[in-house]
This record gives structure tokens, sequence and C-alpha cells, in this order.
């Protein structure tokens, strides 16, 4: 995703409005746990500040489809994130994200970063939030549940062999 930043090298604007779809590549969502990216857009701007330093700042917005933890069907999530982000024309290579080639600045990557931010550590669709994880002989314990007592299988089994030696 390539911004011709002419206007802002020859000074003949200060500031450069950006209303962008961002198209992610595969090769980088198959790398995640993201099985999709929706709607993503990125609305903001690049303001030229001084000495060759550049800021871009927006909102990037989308849904990101994802495996429920519990049943692996795709979830919709909804994500936005506010940027706001310094970058120079002449910094660390090693340490820069955005790099000005032939006065076009390539933020892919630096919104892919911003997109991976955003990916919940649970994600549990409506329709299974309340789901008994249950079966015959089975069942699925909270760590709160596991704290309060023995809730082991095999408790049972020890109080007869205790009622035995009576």
């Amino acid at each position: 995703m390539n911004i011709d930043l002419t206007r802002l090298v020859t000074s003949s604007s200060e500031e450069l409005e950006l209303d962008l779809d961002v198209v992610i590549p595969d090769s980088l969502i198959k790398m995640t746990q993201i099985r999709e990216l929706k709607d993503v857009k990125f609305v903001g701007s690049i303001l030229k500040l001084c000495d060759g330093d550049y800021q871009i700042t927006g909102n990037l917005a989308g849904i990101m489809v994802l495996p429920d933890d519990i049943t692996l069907e795709d979830v919709e999530v909804k994500f936005a994130s506010e940027i706001e982000e310094n970058f120079s024309e002449f910094g660390n290579t090693e340490e820069k994200i955005l790099e000005i080639v032939q006065n076009r600045l390539d933020i892919t990557e630096f919104l892919w970063q911003n997109i991976l931010v955003e990916i919940p550590l649970k994600v549990v669709s409506d329709k299974n939030k309340g789901l008994t994880l249950e079966g015959n002989g089975w069942r699925l314990i909270t760590e709160e549940e596991l704290e309060k007592g023995n809730n082991s299988p095999f408790s049972e089994l020890s109080k007869m062999f205790d009622s035995r030696k009576e």
C-alpha cells in the first residue's frame, strides 16, 4: 500500500489526508490465527514535521474472522485502533518499519502490526458463552473450581475405599 509523498516532500503541502481500503497479503495472514480480514479501512493523515520527520495519525478499523476457542467455528470480531506514529526519512534502518523510497511510503507492514495487536486472547461466539462442557463421565472444570477443592474423578473412588476400611 504505497502512498505518494511528493506533495509533502516538496513542501507544497504540510498534510496529506488518507482514506484507504487496507489489503493485507494472504502470506501474512496465514502466519496467524486470523482466518480472514474484512472491510479494513484506514482514515487519517500524514503530517510533515521539521527536519525530515513525519507523523502518521488515524483510525484503523475492520473485522477479523477468528476461530472460536471452543468449537473452532468462524467468529467475526470488530476491531478499531487509534494510530499515532512518528518516523524519519533518515532514521536507523534496523528500527524502521516505515521507509520512504522515491517519495513513496509503504504502510502495509505498519498497519499489519497494528492489526496484530488487536487480536483478542480469547474468542468465544455469543451462542457458545453459556455452553456447558460436560458429557458422559467427564466435565471441564474452571480454574476457580479446581482451587476450591478436590475435583478429581477419583475422589469418589477414594471415599469408597475409605468406607471399606472402617
